[in-house]
């Protein structure tokens, strides 16, 4: 469900694909979204370049414990980085969350921050088509007409320059809820008196 399209969009599309095939299963709405317990229920990708052999690899639904320079957590914040050791350059790094809009979802919303040669925050459909863009679109997105259906929460950096200092930073993610109408004391009021009357005339006819 990623949809990436960067300067090494065939390399990292194809990594993005395979990732979203191998992930997990698909909650409704949105899990660990505080991240309070790491990044479980959460996917990601990296890409990088094997400067030993001159060539680009790419690896799907990471363990994050191995790429710990790349995926790091806060409270109630993700952050992604690029990084360059001795023999590897990690240009393309990618997290996603699969997830089925539930019942009574009114929209998502979150924060960021970013420097990055190319960073997305995306929420694309089952089709791969782009529902919003929240760097570009606001920090907001309202998806009550989307409720039922297959969507996907992805964020995205990749480095251009060879400097390795990107990153994106998102938080405070909320999923709020419809309201739902609460009928006022007064019209409670008023139906309880309907009712009384009712059941006064029905007692008189008895």
């Amino acid at each position: 469900m990623k949809k990436k399209l960067t300067y090494k969009n065939i390399l990292g599309t194809a990594c993005l694909l395979t990732g979203l095939v191998m992930s997990s299963a698909v909650s409704a709405n949105l899990v660990n979204v505080d991240f309070s317990n790491g990044l479980n229920g959460w996917g990601g990708d990296v890409v990088y370049y094997d400067t030993e052999n001159d060539m680009d690899n790419n690896v799907t639904d990471v363990i994050f414990g191995d790429y710990s320079n790349n995926f790091s957590t806060t409270s109630n914040s993700v952050t992604l980085n690029t990084f360059a050791d001795t023999t590897n350059e990690y240009w393309g790094v990618y997290l996603y969350q699969e997830f089925m809009v539930a019942a009574g979802t009114s929209e998502i919303s979150l924060k960021i921050d970013s420097t990055a040669d190319y960073a997305y925050v995306t929420l694309v459909d089952e089709n791969l088509d782009l529902v919003h863009d929240f760097k570009n679109g606001g920090l907001s997105v309202d998806i009550s007409t989307f409720i039922g259906s297959l969507m996907s929460l992805e964020f995205g950096i990749e480095d251009s320059n060879y400097a390795y200092d990107d990153y994106l930073t998102v938080s405070n993610i909320t999923i709020s809820k419809q309201s739902i109408s609460v009928t006022e004391p007064a019209s409670w009021a008023l139906f309880l008196l309907a009712l009384a009357g009712i059941i006064k005339r029905f007692i008189k006819i008895a």
